[in-house]
């Protein structure tokens, strides 16, 4: 590989360094995609029943959450800090990965609600102590003129992970059961581990001396990030995007079920999937293109305009009862999904909704990189997983009371009354989200 250690000025890196640099992400997205969205809601209904599966998946996924908030960051600082002869991130990046193993195994095994529980809260640990190191280790190698096209790459391993951690653990959950799920998910994070353990570079010198004590780790933890205006700003905007996108993931399936399929559970998840895989597969498409033009013409640009894409796929979505598709171009996947022709268009939307996605994905990184300190990016990209890991929940805390109550009253726009109220939400966030992006200023030369 031809990556330089971050020690001097790093190298300029080609394809090949930044697939390598990028397979890790694809191991955490096809993990937490797999796990949270299949095995685990389908292990919960086996421990808990149907009764109680809503309160026992917002206690774990809320419990996660709380985990991954608060470690991340504090572990990613310690990496900025930490001096071994294997180097400041491959440690925590090897032994965070063998953990996951582990309790991945518990979770496979678990034969009572508690004990999943117990295990997902060590995984959360362990996978956010090689999280941090990890996403500090790249910006250790990548030239800064070559951010842009590094954060094309690791928007694409992104949505690489979470598209194969659907499909690939989907087919093994549903035809080989939760072991050969699992399975597939230790074989992915193990190998690329491996890979980037024994492949990149980690000879950056540590930022300054570890932390003394439990309260100089709390305070230059979360107290140095809020300290930086343009990061913080940054962290808003990323916020309320995410929560738009979130929002968006986390209520499709109900939309499609209360408009369009009135509790016909495989049209729902046929529809549902198709507008999730279309925005899925668009951002994929576009994330590399996008990352190049954010080195022609600035990354906040492009972040703003991501927003405005979200916030017109909702509109397309909340819109969609109403005929905008021409029949012609509309029924053929009517037909091919098996579907009545609106729910088809609602699935379009998708189109939208990925561009925004994508776009967002690939300038997100880059423009992370080029306002935080140098040599700090574990504490900086810990920080940010607030946004990362916080953003669903947040959309899913506020938008699922609003919904319910709206729901419960008149129609509007034609629809039961909680649609247009939260996604009309979502609209809002995506919005303040593009605005706030404006109060980052661009540092580097474009």
């Amino acid at each position: 590989m031809t990556v330089a250690a971050a020690a001097a000025p790093p190298k300029r890196l080609n394809h090949f360094d930044f697939v390598v640099l990028s397979l890790y992400w694809v191991a955490i997205g096809y993990l937490w995609n797999s796990l949270t969205a299949l095995i685990l809601p389908d292990l919960i209904i086996q421990l808990v029943g149907r009764e109680h599966e809503g309160l026992a998946a917002s206690f774990l996924k809320s419990l996660g959450t709380l985990v991954a908030i608060l470690w991340q960051p504090a572990i990613g600082g310690i990496s900025d800090r930490t001096i071994t002869p294997w180097g400041r991130r491959r440690p925590f990046i090897v032994a965070g990965t063998a953990g996951d193993v582990l309790f991945l195994t518990g979770i496979a095994l678990a034969g009572n609600y508690w004990w999943l529980v117990a295990c997902y809260f060590l995984l959360q640990l362990a996978s956010n102590t090689a999280q941090a190191p990890y996403q500090g280790l790249l910006p250790d190698v990548v030239p800064v003129e070559q951010r842009g096209t590094a954060s094309g790459y690791y928007g694409v391993a992104n949505l690489v992970g979470i598209a194969s951690g659907t499909v690939g653990a989907g087919l093994l959950l549903a035809h080989f059961g939760r072991s050969a799920a699992v399975t597939s998910i230790v074989v992915v994070l193990v190998t690329t581990m491996l890979v980037t353990v024994l492949v990149v570079p980690d000879r950056a010198a540590p930022v300054e001396g570890q932390f003394r004590s439990a309260r100089e780790l709390l305070s230059k933890t979360f107290a140095v990030p809020f300290r930086n205006r343009d990061f913080l700003w940054l962290m808003v905007s990323r916020l309320l995007i995410f929560m738009g996108f979130g929002g968006l993931q986390n209520f499709a399936f109900f939309y499609f079920d209360n408009v369009f399929f009135q509790h016909d559970r495989k049209a729902t998840t046929i529809a549902a999937s198709t507008l999730l895989g279309l925005s899925i597969g668009v951002a994929a498409l576009i994330t590399w293109p996008a990352s190049r033009l954010s080195d022609r013409i600035g990354r906040k640009p492009l972040i703003f305009t991501s927003g405005l894409f979200g916030a017109a796929g909702t509109l397309l979505l909340v819109f969609s009862h109403f005929l905008w598709v021409p029949e012609g171009l509309l029924s053929p996947l009517a037909r091919l999904l098996k579907v009545p022709d609106l729910a088809a268009q609602a699935t379009l939307s998708g189109l939208v909704i990925g561009l925004g996605l994508g776009v967002f994905f690939s300038v997100d990184w880059a423009f992370i990189q080029d306002i935080i300190p140098p040599n700090e990016g574990g504490l900086y990209m810990g920080f940010s997983n607030i946004a990362t890991a916080g953003a669903g929940i947040i959309a899913v805390f506020i938008g699922g009371p609003i919904l319910d109550t709206f729901n419960a009253g008149p129609r509007l726009l034609g629809l039961p009354g909680g649609f247009p109220v939260v996604f009309g939400l979502f609209v809002v966030w995506f919005v303040i989200g593009s605005l706030s992006i404006l109060k980052v200023p661009e540092r580097r030369r474009v």
